[in-house]
């Protein structure tokens, strides 16, 4: 029968039980009927948990002596429970309702503790028989001819199972970045304490090692639930992809592991490897190699301060900005010069995403979630595990989806879509919007506890006409990594196109430049260097901008009307040069008749044999 709701109890850094609340749970030192806590910081009642219908719980105090904390605040009053809270009492941390999986613990100890369903029986741990290990080579043959990668792992998994009578077995998946985390264990509802020195030892020495590890045993029946402390023998098998350590294998049972079985264990391990581990979905990396963003001007070195301070911590970044400022080369580059260089970037726009596929795209989802999902898909947080998801114009994000995203950012956990189970994501996030996020939360469109979330280390792109220091080596870098990639050589720009990049106040910023030179390269008059007639119109003649009562002018003697004019004529000279003066490709190139090509020739006195 399904529970009306569960709770986890994590005591300390290594303990763990599961615990149904289907009616009132008094929780205390003496707690008779309740969950029982040992800690001499509790009281003796210290606190209740009741139902309020089938839908929820509510959590009151009962005059406990250190008080009852919800989420890192005090217990005032009587409070319905959300799933994912946290209640400590104590020293210890009760999780409400938990969908999730798996719980990391501290102090270098990895905990699971599977919430499902009630642990099975622990088995007696009787060494395997002759027909115990038949049966487990049977299936090791079966899982290397098998039709997929999750029934080869299956296979594998019962293999272990049938050989070695363990009385919980877990996977871990090793990050990018060195960090564990559980992909799977078995039984349902069982917990495991794994060491994860004993883990990156067997790593580093590449064959299985088995040692004593005391585990925590949850005694529980229908009135109270004890933990205590029993010795236990677990064994580690590390599990390779690719060449690579990708993971281990954690068998726990009660009794000492043979060196036969090691190496059985070792060789299963070493063969299911790539099913039980296999690689992330590929992410598609830049094609260009990383350099650092342009600084010359005191705006952009300040910028490059607070992006090496932020690369060197894991706090959440958000970077402000017009459009086309660089924000994704910043995030790049705390990517880039922090820990998680190793890992995946990945970059998503979220106001790019369909507003139907958006929870998808983000979280994931499940084979047979929704219509059209054939196959279960990975959402970018887990894309990005062990390395940097950014999430640029966060601001467009809809409403719904900004509180799943809190809740991400608050647990570390993702929900695909169609999916009972959470699982858990190491990620840094890097949030970037044009917007103002503060008018946005005041008009009610985004909500204030995610910007406050977001907003941890907060890094602002000042637009390019700002900061005039920048044009000329970004066009130059431009340049450089453009030509390559286009086909089309050049070394540099006359006076006349470096005065031109300089005066441009370029409303489109950084992203406009890096237009304006594709745009030179490909249409450039033969030489090596782009001239003032290879650039945009309206970077050559720029509009005005709109005067402020400032003191801006145009120049003594220059009319807009000289500039249109010298521009139209160099352009059209340039189209007839191409057409080897054919007139008639020369209009068709310029978008405009022969009779009115013929009208500008005259105009301008243009000799068609210059």
């Amino acid at each position: 029968m399904l529970a009306v709701a569960r709770l986890v109890a994590m005591f300390g850094p290594c303990r763990g039980i599961a615990r149904e609340l289907d009616s009132p749970l008094i929780v205390g030192r003496a707690a008779e009927g309740g969950l029982q806590l040992l800690d001499d910081k509790v009281s003796r009642e210290h606190c209740t948990i009741e139902p309020i219908g089938p839908a929820g719980h509510v959590l009151r105090d009962l005059g406990s002596r250190n008080g009852t904390w919800l989420n890192g605040q005090l217990l005032k009053e009587t409070t319905r429970l959300r799933p994912g809270d946290h209640i400590s009492v104590g020293e210890s941390v009760l999780v409400y309702e938990p969908s999730f999986e798996a719980l990391r613990a501290r102090d270098g100890e990895s905990t699971l503790v599977l919430t499902r369903t009630r642990p099975e029986t622990a088995r007696s741990g009787i060494p395997p028989t002759s027909e115990a290990l038949a049966r487990a080579g049977e299936l090791a043959l079966r899982a290397a001819t098998a039709s997929s990668p999750e029934a080869a792992a299956g296979l594998v998994l019962e293999a272990l199972d049938s050989a070695l009578r363990p009385t919980a077995l877990t996977v871990l998946r090793l990050a990018p970045n060195g960090m564990l985390h559980p992909l799977l264990a078995r039984p349902v509802g069982s917990h495991v304490t794994l060491s994860r020195e004993l883990v990156n030892a067997a790593l580093k020495l590449g064959r299985a090692l088995a040692m004593p590890e005391a585990q925590a045993r949850p005694e529980t029946d229908n009135l109270l639930t004890r933990v205590r402390q029993g010795d236990a023998h677990v064994l580690y098998a590390p599990l390779y992809t690719g060449g690579g350590p990708a993971g281990a294998l954690c068998i726990l049972r009660d009794t000492a592991f043979s060196d036969d079985e090691l190496a059985l264990a070792g060789a299963l391990a070493g063969a299911a490897g790539p099913s039980l581990c296999p690689p992330p979905e590929p992410h598609i990396p830049s094609t260009l190699t990383y350099s650092s963003p342009v600084a010359e001007s005191n705006a952009m070195r300040e910028v490059m301060r607070l992006v090496n301070a932020a690369a060197q911590v894991q706090s959440t970044v958000l970077i402000t900005g017009e459009s086309g400022t660089g924000k994704e080369e910043v995030a790049r580059a705390i990517h880039t010069l922090g820990t998680r260089s190793k890992g995946p970037f990945i970059a998503v726009n979220c106001g790019a995403i369909p507003a139907e596929l958006a929870e998808s795209e983000l979280f994931g989802h499940e084979k047979g979630a929704f219509t059209g999902a054939v196959n279960a898909r990975a959402g970018v947080f887990e894309q990005a595990d062990g390395g940097t998801l950014f999430l640029d114009e966060v601001g467009d994000l809809p409403a719904a989806l900004q509180v799943k995203l809190l809740r991400v950012l608050q647990d570390r956990l993702v929900h695909r879509v169609g999916g009972r189970a959470g699982v858990p994501v190491d990620v840094r996030v890097i949030a970037a919007t044009h917007r103002n996020l503060i008018e946005a939360v005041r008009a009610g469109n985004f909500r204030e506890d995610l910007y406050w979330r977001l907003n941890v280390v907060r890094i602002h792109l000042a637009p390019l006409r700002d900061r005039p220091e920048d044009i000329l080596p970004l066009a130059e870098r431009f340049l450089a990594r453009m030509g390559p990639q286009l086909g089309r050589r050049a070394t540099g720009f006359t006076d006349e196109a470096r005065a031109a990049l300089r005066a441009c106040p370029w409303p489109g910023n950084a992203r406009q430049l890096a237009n304006a030179i594709e745009r030179a390269l490909v249409l450039k008059a033969p030489g090596d260097l782009i001239g003032l007639l290879d650039l945009p119109p309206e970077v050559v003649a720029p509009e005005p901008k709109p005067m402020t009562g400032g003191n801006s002018a145009p120049a003594p003697g220059v009319t807009l009307a000289d500039v249109v004019r010298t521009v139209e004529r160099e352009h059209i000279v340039l189209a007839l040069k191409r057409a080897k003066g054919v007139k008639s490709t020369a209009a068709e190139a310029l978008g405009i008749s022969r009779p009115t090509l013929d009208r500008k020739i005259e105009e301008y006195g243009i000799n068609l044999f210059e």
